[in-house]
């Protein structure tokens, strides 16, 4: 549960993502954002890891 405005709550939804989902996301997204250049990083190293 998580509180929303006016201390009212509501449920989330939990969602597992396969590591091919979240590598699809993260190159669709916007790299402007902190967060989701980070992850295009983590994948680029990761990848040339595998090889």
């Amino acid at each position: 549960m998580v509180e929303i405005g006016s201390n009212a709550k509501r449920k989330l939804n939990d969602y597992r993502l396969t590591r091919y989902a979240c590598y699809l996301i993260v190159q669709n997204a916007d790299s402007k954002k902190e967060v989701v250049a980070l992850g295009q990083t983590y994948f680029a190293v990761q990848t040339r890891n595998l090889v």
